[in-house]
């Protein structure tokens, strides 16, 4: 395709029309609705084999834990809670119905974790290649909808846990290298668990209205957010969470470009510093890497000096941004 995944989105943003019950449409990681029983968000991602996942190195029990996960996250990312989930299955022949039970097995203890509810959905043949199209429905659970069009000039920018992780675990399986000392990295890849009690906390001390997950790479969510929001981020190399091994082996990019983490990435103001410090000081997997300015894009620096930005991370159509 001739034109970038963002592009593609901003020219479909024109068949979104307006509605009084829509709070949010498209721009974000899913859309919210005003609906008389409250604010629900309702998100749909899909995977597809060969673009997401390799079954050569994939158990089908992984590609439906991974999917259902990815969409759980969109929901979190947007201040809900998740409730219920339908499911569209594509099927090549070469598979068998066990190996797709296995897939939805993985749909249910994701689902099991975070207590939703599978409504039903559609399985379709497919000519050669899986795929999996998921939507997830939940309701609000903040004060007012998480999104990425909220930074503010002087907020701080956070992540959670280590990025960088899932990259390379996809790297160590692909080269088919020693494993040693890479369980946790092998295990991010192929099981993505959102950070859901370290949310719920993030929701119930009030910390932040602007979030995403960190899904296609940190450089390439942090500009979407920045782009929605009109403003600039700043972000240091040697603040942002990662493996000990990328920092070692030089593969710092796999966590500025990497994606498939499922963290959670948000700004908040500097008068909730405090209570973010709490967080942190009970055990909450949370680093502060950079400020919001005004101006626009990501800027990246090291130890004070700016850098050359890194590869922004994965777009479905590489096309020009």
């Amino acid at each position: 395709m001739e034109i970038s995944e963002n592009n593609l989105v901003e020219s479909i943003r024109k068949f979104a029309r307006k509605s009084n019950s829509v709070v949010r449409s498209i721009g974000d990681d899913g859309a919210v609705a005003d609906l008389e029983a409250g604010q629900y968000v309702f998100a749909q991602d899909a995977m597809v084999e060969h673009v997401h996942f390799e079954l050569s190195f994939m158990d089908p029990y992984y590609v439906g834990k991974k999917a259902l996960y990815s969409n759980i996250s969109d929901v979190l990312a947007m201040g809900a809670r998740p409730l219920f989930y339908l499911v569209t299955a594509g099927i090549p022949a070469r598979l068998s119905s066990g190996d797709i039970l296995k897939m939805y097995r993985g749909m249910d203890r994701a689902a099991r974790e975070f207590g939703v509810t599978l409504l039903g959905g559609d399985t379709v043949a497919t000519a050669r290649d899986l795929f999996i199209d998921i939507s997830v429905i939940g309701k609000l659970a903040s004060a007012r909808y998480f999104g990425r069009d909220k930074a503010r000039e002087g907020d701080l920018i956070a992540v959670t846990g280590k990025l960088g992780e899932a990259a390379l675990g996809l790297k160590i399986l692909k080269e088919g290298t020693g494993t040693a000392g890479m369980k946790n990295c092998i295990q991010r890849f192929l099981s993505p668990s959102p950070p859901y009690a370290l949310w719920k906390e993030l929701v119930k001390s009030d910390i932040t209205d602007v979030m995403m997950d960190v899904s296609d790479g940190l450089v390439m969510d942090l500009s979407r957010m920045m782009n929605e929001s009109r403003k600039q981020a700043r972000i240091h190399v040697e603040k942002v969470p990662m493996p000990r091994q990328a920092r070692q082996k030089g593969l710092e990019e796999l966590a500025l470009s990497g994606g498939e983490d499922y963290q959670l990435l948000f700004t908040f103001p500097r008068e909730k510093l405090p209570a973010v410090t709490a967080i942190i000081e009970k055990g909450g997997a949370i680093t502060i890497i950079g400020e919001v300015m005004a101006g626009r894009g990501v800027r990246v620096y090291r130890h004070g000096s700016e850098v050359a930005s890194p590869k922004k991370g994965y777009d479905h159509f590489g096309g020009k941004p």
